[in-house]
């Protein structure tokens, strides 16, 4: 996997909890109105469904190559 991949997957979960953080300080503020929090919270949404679909993607076209938690041996037929 290219490190590139890996910094975008990392900055993208950033983003991600970044928005959660700014939804809940939008949500315990008094003077913030709900429409900052309902579109923090629909920003986090997006992003979250972006990224999803481009692991999706990107592990169709090859370039995550999925593999096991705990690999097996293979065995060698003689």
């Amino acid at each position: 996997m290219h490190p590139l991949i890996k910094y975008l997957i990392v900055f993208s979960l950033c983003l991600i909890i970044y928005n959660l953080f700014k939804a809940f300080y939008h949500l315990t503020k008094r003077q913030s109105s709900p429409k900052d929090v309902v579109r923090s919270l629909a920003l986090r949404i997006g992003l979250s469904i972006t990224l999803f679909i481009s692991l999706l993607l990107a592990s169709y076209l090859g370039f995550l190559k999925p593999h096991a938690i705990m690999p097996t041996q293979q065995t060698v037929n003689k």
